[in-house]
């Protein structure tokens, strides 16, 4: 934000100049002698008269009102020169400018002159400060002694000689005035910007995505302002030039104040956080001073132009600018991001690989749970699994650690350049028995999982120097847009395990009428169960209709039995067991309404509570096969 008081304010240097000749002095002296002599007005005449003779009274009027009306000085000098034409000595001038009317006007300067001999000219210089000057002036010689003098017994009168009064106004800084203004600055201020002190990140440059300048502006002038707002640090992509606003803020009414509000969007331009540093171009130019980081340099400047129109314009005038640069979304950005600390949740993601296991207890064996994280941003890591929390319906088991292992060390991502993409570091983190409850937790068939997570950036790290920071080559930190960092889970469950009434379930489509006919009345389904697992069994059956709703069922109470292990524990054969189901034409009727078969498997190796029980490994390519049979009496017609 920028609010100015007009800085200043100049009027143009102006000369008024007024010419008194002899003979005019003469005709209002007074003086019997001179009015002789005024008598020969115009004519070069010998007078054998000589001495000092005074002169006063001489007034002469100055009107500038076709420039200026009034003006109120701050600072400004008179400069009253006297030319002395008339061919005698001058001696004991005083000279004084006023406003009009004199007398009664106010007094603007005075000045006196001992002596300004023949065809010579005298300067006096006088402040101007404080006063105030209106376009009708008088000027006038309060007192003046001519000097005849005798030249081979004559004295040579020329009355068109004269007295030249010459009056330079300068160097004008008006507090206010009413007046033709010319071309000029109001306000020039540059100010250093410091950005992201509150975020805490050390930055050197950064790529707009998106993001733009926002602007605000109000005057109090009664003149148009032509406004022109440089931020130097934010470069055109193609051109390199400084982002540059030009604007024109109309005339306020009186009393009243005029408003502008702008917006310029910035996508795609470069923005260099290295303060006065944007006076060295280039990647890898030497700072020109340590105000290298997070800062940039803005310009204002607020100027009038000439308009051959008077104006009333003040020093107490303002303009504001409040500029904001903002929604700035970078697509690459680069620096040290010191050692932030980031809060990842509460989140939750869906867990399904228990999907289908519908109840039971199980105890692993062992079990390796990996965390995988996927780290496409330049800055290295360390993760603190604050909560990791497995959901099977309402019952919840939290993952605990063995000390020092909730915390996740993350590499950085490799740089690639400012326009190519990083290269991704993956890190790891195993949770197995030995670190963690991850046999518990995974015992509990978890659907969901619920987890909060810290990352403190660079842990660990130095702080680099400045230099570092500012190598465009190799940055200690950055971030490309398009990179991200992911985190998966991944489970390698060798299922080692004791099941104690482990239930799987699974889903299949089923139509009897379409495969067999609607004219079956009654007879036997076979199913044929083959066990890939080393863990006996038992199944059932469930007919659902096409809203899932259960119509019907087959279950027995047959176990199944489990496959043959070798020495190695591993399954060498599915064992088939066979079940048989009689169906009766009623019971027929509702299964061929049936549109799908929902399957249960039910496992038991040891009650879990028993001394003796032992694990049994499960492979990826263990299988439960479930085939069902018909063998149908028809109803056929003559």
């Amino acid at each position: 934000e920028v609010g100015s008081s007009l800085q200043s304010l100049d009027l143009p240097n102006d000369t008024f100049q007024y010419k008194l000749t002899l003979g005019e002095i003469m005709r209002n002296s007074g003086n019997p002698l001179l009015l002789n002599i005024y008598s020969k007005h115009g004519q070069a005449a010998e007078f054998s008269y000589s001495g000092i003779y005074p002169v006063s009274g001489q007034s002469f009027y100055i009107s500038n009102n076709s420039l200026f009306d009034e003006i109120k000085i701050k600072e400004g000098v008179a400069e009253v020169t006297i030319i002395n034409e008339l061919g005698f000595d001058m001696t004991n001038i005083d000279f004084q400018l006023g406003n009009s009317p004199q007398p009664g006007g106010e007094i603007i300067l005075t000045n006196s002159f001992s002596s300004i001999p023949k065809n010579t000219s005298a300067s006096e210089t006088s402040s101007l400060n404080g006063k105030t000057i209106l376009s009708e002036l008088v000027g006038e010689i309060i007192n003046l002694d001519v000097h005849l003098e005798l030249i081979a017994g004559v004295t040579i009168i020329d009355t068109n000689q004269y007295i030249l009064a010459e009056i330079i106004v300068k160097d004008l800084k008006p507090y206010e005035a009413k007046a033709i203004w010319p071309d000029q600055n109001i306000i020039e201020e540059t100010k250093t910007i410091h950005f992201g002190e509150e975020v805490g990140i050390d930055f050197k440059d950064a790529i707009i995505r998106k993001g733009d300048i926002y602007f605000e502006i109000y005057s109090s002038l009664e003149d148009s302002i032509y406004i022109t707002y440089e931020v130097s640090n934010v470069t055109h992509p193609t051109t390199k030039s400084p982002f540059i606003m030009d604007t024109i803020i109309p005339p306020a009414n009186p009393g009243g104040m005029s408003f502008l509000s702008k917006s310029y969007p910035i996508s795609g331009y470069h923005f260099d956080f290295n303060g006065e540093g944007y006076k060295t171009p280039g990647e890898n130019s030497p700072a020109i001073d340590d105000d290298t980081i997070n800062s940039y340099v803005t310009h204002l400047n607020a100027r009038i132009q000439y308009t051959g129109l008077k104006k009333t314009l003040s020093l107490d005038d303002t303009v504001y600018v409040k500029a904001q640069i903002r929604n700035l979304k970078p697509s690459f950005v680069r620096g040290y991001f010191n050692k932030q600390i980031l809060d990842v949740g509460p989140s939750k993601l869906n867990f399904d690989l228990f999907k289908k296991i519908k109840s039971g207890n199980i105890d692993l064996e062992d079990v390796n749970f990996e965390i995988e994280i996927d780290n496409g941003i330049g800055a290295s890591a360390e993760g603190r699994l604050n909560r990791v929390s497995g959901y099977n319906n309402s019952n919840k088991v939290d993952l605990t650690f063995t000390p020092g292992n909730e915390l996740i060390q993350i590499g950085a991502a490799s740089y690639n350049g400012e326009k190519n993409k990083t290269t991704h570091a993956i890190s790891s983190k195993n949770l197995t028995p030995a670190n963690s409850n991850i046999d518990k937790f995974i015992e509990n068939f978890p659907s969901i999982l619920e987890y909060e997570l810290e990352v403190e950036l660079n842990h660990g790290e130095t702080k680099p120097e400045i230099e570092e920071i500012l190598d465009g080559s190799n940055p200690p930190n950055f971030i490309y847009y398009e990179d991200e960092i992911k985190a998966s889970f991944n489970m390698e469950v060798p299922l080692s395990l004791i099941a104690d009434s482990l239930v799987l379930v699974d889903t299949l489509d089923f139509n009897l009428v379409n495969q067999a006919g609607s004219d079956i009345e009654s007879g036997k389904f076979k199913l044929f169960v083959d066990n890939g697992f080393p863990m006996d069994a038992n199944t059932s059956l469930y007919f659902l209709d096409d809203t899932d709703l259960i119509i019907d069922s087959l279950w027995t109470k047959k176990t199944i039995n489990r496959s043959e292990i070798d020495k190695n524990g591993k399954v060498t054969s599915k064992t088939r067991t066979v079940i048989n189901f009689e169906i009766t034409k009623e019971k027929m009727d509702v299964i061929k309404m049936a549109r799908k078969v929902y399957i249960i498997a039910n496992f038991h190796t040891f009650d879990l509570s028993n001394s003796e029980k032992e694990y049994y490994r499960i492979y990826s390519d263990y299988s439960f096969g479930v085939k069902l049979v018909g063998d149908f009496n028809r109803q056929l017609s003559n």
